[in-house]
């Protein structure tokens, strides 16, 4: 299906509409003006014929003399300047001798005036002029010029040469997209070729200046996953005596002091948080190996561990028998994913929200997992930020916001996407993207 809104379409369109106007109207013209130096050259012949013919009659015959001498002073009779011998069609002429007398012709004629001289047979020169309007006809010139072969071969030179510029423009474009969209993706490696490098001109400069930022933000993220990583083993060493302090503080004042339960508490959601650094830190850093795995199995354990410590709540889960589940990933990384969305929704839904997870294969390579429930949703505004690391939504809810970031990151590890959207009337959608085992 053709996009006439992308670049391409627009570049093609211009180049092609401007280079053929502009080839139209100059074949017209110059057509225009060749028929009217034709005209005019098919009038000087005819012209030099028949006045030639004139002089010679002129010239040998007396009675015919003395006959033109008294049609030219009967001004009526001879107003248009022509004779019997003249053909219709020829353009009205002067003819002077060589005193400057006119011996024929009348008045001034509207019209082109073109002088020439022409001798007689004798060896006189006589100066003739004649008057001459080219015909203009542009609409049956145009008419005729659209339905020629011209107009057919200017047609295909000017849709041949718009493809080529439109192509030459919008394919190094194309590229750097390509380019744009894999870092996009989380591809921060990623570097354009030296092809599109080597070039002087403004794509050129976008590729040299995308490469300086691409190792600009691979440089600024990796620091911050040493960063996480260092920070995160840091602070379980103090951790771990911190939680010693407190056992020992418990055995001297006993279990139910409340300050002693503050304690625990605080040092229990601390280590989670670690944990959970340094898990996403992990999923940024390496490189998983992906193998055929059978995601309904996967779900069914995992559904079952659910119903085993949250009884009370139902999730159903809705596989047609056509639905392929075979696909290609890492069974730690999906179960992360997984699991993180579905603690996700069970967090933040109560007890009576119905949670459905549904198997779909959109196209023949690719497999949707859909997580959807009928809770309160989202705000609109806070989609795009609901994967964002430490976005909190509730901040009554216990956790971190780094549940839906690390499915997010863990989809990344198997090359798959993670997409998060409202459902009508209300609910929340998580679709995982992921591609089908070969």
């Amino acid at each position: 299906m053709f996009r006439f809104k992308t670049l391409f379409w627009k570049v093609f369109i211009s180049l092609w509409l401007s280079s053929f106007m502009v080839m139209m109207v100059t074949v017209v013209v110059i057509g225009e003006l060749a028929e009217e130096d034709n005209y005019k050259s098919k009038a000087k012949f005819q012209v030099r014929l028949q006045v030639e013919r004139f002089l010679e009659r002129y010239e040998g015959n007396p009675k015919y003399r003395e006959k033109m001498k008294q049609l030219h002073e009967n001004f009526n009779q001879h107003r248009e300047g022509r004779w019997p011998m003249q053909r219709p069609g020829m353009p009205p002429i002067q003819i002077y001798d060589q005193q400057g007398q006119q011996i024929l012709g009348g008045k001034q004629h509207p019209g082109e005036k073109i002088e020439l001289q022409v001798a007689s047979v004798s060896g006189q020169d006589y100066k003739v002029a004649y008057f001459i309007k080219p015909p203009r006809n542009s609409l049956a010139r145009w008419q005729g010029f659209i339905l020629s072969v011209q107009a057919l071969l200017i047609l295909l030179s000017s849709t041949i040469a718009s493809f080529i510029v439109s192509a030459i423009v919008v394919r190094p474009m194309n590229k750097l997209r390509q380019y744009v969209q894999r870092l996009k993706s989380g591809e921060f490696s990623v570097r354009i070729a030296d092809k599109l490098l080597g070039r002087g001109d403004e794509i050129g400069d976008f590729a040299r200046e995308f490469n300086q930022l691409a190792e600009y933000v691979e440089n600024t993220l990796i620091g911050q996953q040493h960063l996480f990583q260092n920070v995160s083993h840091e602070l379980r060493a103090p951790l771990a005596r911190l939680m010693a302090a407190s056992g020992i503080i418990e055995q001297q004042v006993g279990e139910q002091h409340p300050a002693v339960n503050r304690i625990q508490l605080e040092c229990q959601r601390l280590s989670l948080l670690i944990d959970e650094l340094l898990s996403l830190a992990k999923l940024q850093q390496q490189e998983h190996v992906c193998s055929n795995i059978e995601v309904r199995s996967l779900l069914d354990k995992l559904l079952a561990d659910i119903s085993f410590s949250q009884a009370e709540r139902h999730i159903e889960l809705q596989v047609a028998d056509s639905v392929n589940s075979q696909a290609l990933g890492s069974v730690p990384l999906l179960e992360r994913a997984l699991g993180n969305v579905l603690g996700n929704s069970l967090k933040h839904t109560s007890a009576e929200t119905n949670i459905i997870i549904r198997l779909v294969n959109p196209d023949a390579d690719s497999l949707h997992i859909i997580v959807e429930d009928n809770g309160p949703g989202v705000p609109e505004a806070a989609l795009a930020k609901l994967c964002d690391p430490f976005f909190r939504l509730d901040t009554n809810v216990d956790g971190h916001g780094l549940g839906l970031g690390i499915a997010r990151q863990a989809m990344q590890g198997l090359q798959g996407t993670l997409q998060v959207q409202n459902v009508e009337p209300n609910g929340l959608r998580v679709t995982l993207s992921m591609r089908l085992a070969k």
